[in-house]
């Protein structure tokens, strides 16, 4: 089974053994490890075509800071020797890239974290690691000390020790759950960064609305600035930034409509904004249609599928947290499973 269709079946996979070119085909990744039990942690790649170990490491990495900082530390070797700089790579010639430890990660998380459910992991490899985030947390810290996903696979990791400091590549709202991907190496950070940017990762959404929802395929493009009058929120506005959302129909019942979005920007609300705009605001949307008296079960939206080039790698990434059970008090399983599926 490939990493793509395990993650999509829920398992945690290793990152697969190598054959795919990465740095725009300078090199070959061919493994890695992660640093359990002693090991060292590091990724090893064949060289393709002559260069510079600088012009090797830049290319794979896509950051001057990180590659400044690698030199420095000798992190970058061949057959056991520093590699400089300048020094000259042949094809056939394999690469050795120590990834830098975070031994105390998620140390104080862990004991914060004791009686808690653990995340639910989607996938993990040295470099990746994908969870379902349930409602009602938050992914990164916002100054009050409330526990966050971040918190939580960070105690996880440090658990099963793994000397890994996990970053959060996205945001969810506190009550959107589904796909949240975390780097765990800091040297493939920016390769990440350089996706998110260039719209490189494709997400999908799951959502409840209000109404009956236009068949089809359709696009929302009107552009989102932020409210004026509610700092907490955002609104269609002429003066705001390009947003793009694509929307398909997968059912109809009781007055609701089941769609699967995908993202063509990343504005911050843009999907609860969009659908708002249109008339059909998500189910349980307190801030921008309304909450239903809290009988809904919470915002109806569930971030189900991401797709990404793997930036150390070069694997095809399909990750997929699955129907949302608390959905089911709308639609089935089946709705999801007929349509246009992840």
């Amino acid at each position: 089974m490939t990493a793509a269709g395990a993650a999509c079946a829920g398992g945690v996979q290793a990152a697969a053994a190598g054959g795919r070119l990465v740095a725009g085909g300078l090199a070959t990744y061919l493994d890695a490890e992660d640093g359990v039990g002693g090991r060292p942690r590091q990724v090893r790649y064949r060289v393709e075509a002559s260069c510079t170990a600088q012009g090797l490491l830049a290319a794979l990495v896509r950051s001057k800071p990180v590659v400044a900082r690698t030199f420095e530390a000798g992190a970058l070797s061949r057959g056991g020797a520093v590699l400089r700089r300048q020094d000259a790579l042949a094809p056939g010639v394999v690469v050795t890239l120590a990834l830098a430890d975070a031994p105390h990660a998620g140390a104080a998380s862990a004991a914060g974290a004791c009686g808690r459910e653990e995340p639910r992991v989607l996938y993990r490899d040295p470099f990746l690691m994908a969870v379902d985030k349930p409602a009602g947390i938050l992914v990164h810290g916002d100054g009050t000390g409330a526990r966050t996903l971040t918190d939580d696979v960070a105690a996880l990791l440090a658990r099963e020790g793994v000397p890994s400091a996990p970053q959060a590549v996205q945001r969810l709202d506190v009550d959107t759950t589904g796909v949240v991907l975390f780097s765990l190496a800091p040297e493939f950070q920016p390769a990440l960064d350089a996706l998110v940017a260039s719209h490189g990762m494709r997400k999908r959404y799951l959502a409840v609305v209000e109404g009956s929802f236009p068949a089809g395929v359709r696009r929302m493009d009107a552009p989102i600035g932020r409210d004026r009058h509610d700092a907490r929120r955002m609104r269609v506005s002429a003066g705001g930034k390009p947003a793009l959302t694509l929307v398909t129909v997968l059912a109809r019942r009781g007055g609701r409509s089941l769609l699967l979005l995908e993202l063509g920007t990343g504005r911050r609300h843009q999907i609860r904004v969009h659908l708002a705009h249109a008339g059909h605001p998500i189910v349980g949307d307190a801030l921008y249609g309304r909450a239903a008296g809290g009988r809904s079960g919470g915002l109806m939206l569930h971030a189900v599928c991401e797709e990404l080039a793997h930036p150390a790698t070069g694997e095809a990434l399909r990750l997929e947290a699955g129907w949302p059970a608390r959905f089911g008090k709308f639609f089935s399983p089946l709705d999801y499973d007929a349509g246009a599926r992840c």
